[in-house]
């Protein structure tokens, strides 16, 4: 079986799959054979990847709030409903918050610690999570988008110490610069220039399918004996 069909047979649900990276491991993942299932709340997304994501039959979008158990486990059940099973899931779902960047730990309300805490740890488990370069790194005034990511890299390499002799496989990503539309939003929050690549010996900002394409082989039969591991792709920010 050649790479253009490996993923044929097999069911992907995507938490945070109507835009940036999850976006893009849909398309990729479609492309090689899979059916997706996108969670995702937002709905203007949710629509444009409805009608950008083919063949149809093979696609699943629904309103998702990762931060809610109930909502993931009636998604969840909606998906086996609608293929018959579920093969792994990208924990793509991610929010930075209204104060990124600009208030110390100290300042943070505690509404937001909670909001991003939720959506960005104790989301559902996994095969592969997307955390961040700042999950290996400490930022300034990024305190709760940081401790959050740096809890996702803790969950993982546990659970893969504990799914293992399932035979489950459990592993992350840490982004750096990635075009999407939560870097945008980062970027206007900070006053950030989204040309300034000082930081990324690799001078650019990836493309989501830069990590799409590093989810789809942590998905794959290619991987099968790649657990607890935790692969960079921000450019050689955090070498």
């Amino acid at each position: 079986m050649g790479r253009d069909n490996d993923f044929e047979g097999k069911v992907i649900a995507i938490t945070g799959g109507a835009s940036g990276i999850g976006l893009s491991t849909a398309q990729i993942l479609l492309s090689r054979g899979a059916s997706v299932a996108i969670g995702d709340v937002d709905e203007a997304a949710m629509q444009s990847a409805k009608k950008s994501l083919q063949p149809a039959e093979r696609v699943l979008v629904t309103r998702v709030d990762v931060s809610k158990r109930s909502n993931v486990d009636e998604w969840i059940e909606a998906v086996v409903e609608r293929f018959g099973k579920l093969s792994g899931a990208a924990n793509c779902a991610g929010v930075i918050g209204k104060h990124h960047g600009t208030r110390k730990v100290e300042e943070l309300e505690d509404d937001q610690w909670d909001l991003i805490m939720s959506v960005n740890l104790t989301g559902p488990g996994s095969v592969v999570c997307v955390s961040s370069v700042q999950g290996t790194l400490g930022f300034a005034k990024h305190a709760a988008y940081a401790a959050s990511k740096h809890g996702v890299l803790g969950l993982v390499r546990s659970a893969a110490k504990e799914v293992g002799e399932r035979n489950i496989r459990v592993n992350a990503v840490t982004p750096g610069s990635i075009q999407t539309p939560l870097m945008d939003k980062r970027n206007a929050l900070e006053g950030v220039d989204p040309n300034d690549h000082t930081v990324t010996p690799i001078n650019r900002m990836a493309q989501p399918s830069e990590v799409g394409n590093l989810i789809a082989w942590l998905l794959s039969d290619e991987a099968t004996f790649v657990s607890g591991a935790t692969y960079a792709v921000d450019g050689g920010w955090a070498c």
